[in-house]
């Protein structure tokens, strides 16, 4: 990790977030250390030289990138200086709050020196000098510097930006910005074409950094190949083989920048691979650093694709899904690195947190339940296992009390107060179309399936998962064979089981537009070098480019097979 030493200024914060707290500090209108008033030792400094004085930079929330002078990561702000002299900022002021222009007091006898910067860090000002008394909003904040008579120099505001990523001037001092993943706290930004910032104008609002937008999809945008090469000690390798399921240290290397220490453990069921093979792995970027993500992830799924032999159906599954409407994961294929050897080809599956939910979702407060070999019954209410939100099964104890109604229709009537059922219907055609046999309601007991308790509509809905198995088996005869009581309600519902064979023909509407044929095709000449690398993989080349050809006949015969076994359009 990049250390910055600071030995330039030295700043003394003022306030903080509490402001019955106590200040660390000399309040403004206070003497001097040496007994000077305040006034008498602020040095008069024209305004058309303070005035060019910039924020140049500003990290909002650092969780990996740059330590300080103690050697912990702080949110920080750069200052610079383009004019030719030094310039002295005592009795100036830092403030994250407009309307407090004087909250951080910078002690008389400090320069700024010509064509210099400063890193200020927002962490306790006990710290040093140099370490604010206020800490950074990355959601939405401002940060500003005035004068000892309340003018401002610079004021600068952001919103929206992710863990480790910088607004930076490009270049320095001037009215450019970027949002920067490789920062440059204490050395010139990037070059640029923008010209000069310019003075403060005061009657205007603070200048705006742009928004960065949504930046997940560099790692989870369908046709991205991100490539993560993971660094783990020789005892975390230990703890993985004997305790697969516990997080251990390690460094993730993304992009050309390395963030740690994060936590990687393995996961999987029947696709359980062990550390020494090709295993499946999660990593939690938050695991032992607070506010820790990459590009705004928390999280990341990666799939060793140990049941897909095509190596490409969870990447098209989940684009299925999406197109289809239903709440689902984005996916893409990743190429994984472990201690300086290849891994292999991975499926990189959006994880199943609060962030996707509130991609789908108006609140994602609510309870997420994944269902592991449960099915909707009062006895395995209990079994749901709760993946975020409170604990509330509300929903799920009056859905399993409506399907023990014998009569089906008076069962999902009663059902449709708890469970969104047009969200099933939808949910289990997908499934349908795509071959999801694996998961509810086909798999014994259900399984591969998240519920959310959405606050919104009080309703419960279903969000497929585990889409390994998909696009296998077009002759699964016949796709109305399932084993959910839900289901099987439905299936006894003339109207209920109309609607799910309305969302068969209409999902496959959709496939036809996505033309699944030339996704496979594109997807194949894109991942084949790399498959071909992948020597950690339990099928052969062979087997990969067979299963791909099948794949092929599952698309272009899957219309014909489901016109034998579901009931035409109404």
């Amino acid at each position: 990790m990049k250390k910055i030493v600071l030995g330039l200024l030295a700043l003394t914060a003022c306030g903080s977030h509490d402001p019955s707290g106590p200040c660390p500090c000399e309040p403004p209108d206070a003497t001097a250390p040496d007994g000077t008033p305040p006034d008498a030792a602020v040095p008069v400094v024209p305004p058309d030289i303070d005035g060019r004085i910039t924020i140049n930079e500003v990290m909002p929330s650092d969780a990996f990138t740059v330590e300080d002078d103690l050697g912990n990561p702080n949110d920080w702000v750069e200052l610079y200086n383009p004019t030719d002299m030094d310039i002295p900022l005592g009795g100036y002021s830092m403030t994250d709050d407009l309307s407090q222009p004087h909250k951080c007091r910078i002690q008389a006898g400090v320069i700024v020196p010509a064509h210099g910067r400063v890193v200020l860090w927002g962490d306790n000002p006990d710290a040093g000098p140099t370490h604010l008394g206020f800490s950074l909003n990355k959601d939405q904040g401002v940060i500003a510097l005035t004068r000892p008579d309340d003018t401002w120099i610079d004021r600068v505001g952001w919103t929206n930006f992710q863990s480790d990523f910088s607004a930076a001037r490009e270049p320095d001092g001037s009215t450019g910005w970027a949002v920067e993943w490789r920062p440059t706290p204490g050395a010139a930004n990037a070059a640029g074409s923008a010209g000069p910032a310019g003075m403060e104008d005061a009657s205007q609002p603070p200048e705006q950094v742009p928004d960065p937008g949504d930046m997940t999809d560099l790692i989870l945008g369908y046709d991205q190949i991100p490539q993560f090469s993971l660094q783990i000690a020789g005892d975390g390798v230990a703890s993985l083989m004997t305790n697969p399921d516990v997080y251990v240290h390690a460094n993730l290397t993304y992009n050309g920048r390395t963030l740690g220490p994060v936590g990687v453990r393995l996961k999987g069921g029947n696709s359980f691979e062990p550390f020494d093979h090709k295993p499946s792995l999660k990593i939690k970027m938050d695991e032992y650093v607070d506010n820790g993500s990459l590009l705004g992830l928390k999280s990341l799924t990666l799939d060793n694709m140990h049941s897909d032999p095509a190596m490409m159906h969870e990447r098209m599954a989940y684009a299925v899904a999406r197109a289809a409407g239903v709440p689902a994961s984005r996916s893409n294929t990743a190429l994984v690195t472990v201690n300086g050897q290849f891994y292999g080809v991975y499926a990189n599956v959006e994880s199943m947190k609060k962030e996707l939910i509130g991609r789908w979702f108006d609140n994602n407060e609510g309870p997420l339940f994944e269902q592991f070999d449960v099915d909707y019954t009062p006895h395995d209410v209990p079994a749901f296992q709760l993946e975020s939100g409170t604990d509330d099964r509300t929903l799920l104890n009056g859905l399993a009390n409506a399907l023990a109604i014998s009569d089906a229709d008076t069962a999902i009537a009663q059902a449709s107060q708890y469970a969104d059922i047009s969200a099933f219907q939808h949910y289990w055609a997908l499934c349908t179309v795509i071959g999801q046999f694996d998961a509810t309601p086909y798999s014994i007991p259900g399984d591969d399936a998240h519920l959310y308790a959405d606050p919104t509509t009080n309703r419960l809905k279903w969000l497929p998962w585990g889409m390994d198995e998909t696009f296998q088996d077009a002759m699964y005869n016949p796709v109305t064979t399932t084993y959910s009581v839900l289901a099987a309600k439905c299936k006894q519902s003339s109207s209920c089981f109309q609607g799910y064979a309305d969302d068969v023909w209409e999902i496959l509407d959709v496939t036809d537009h996505m033309d699944l044929e030339s996704m496979r095709r594109h997807i194949q000449a894109q991942i084949a070098p790399y498959a071909a690398q992948d020597t950690r993989k339990p099928y052969t080349n062979e087997d990969v480019a067979t299963w791909q050809q099948n794949l092929y006949w599952f698309i272009h015969e899957r219309r014909m097979d489901l016109q034998q076994v579901v009931p035409p359009h109404s």
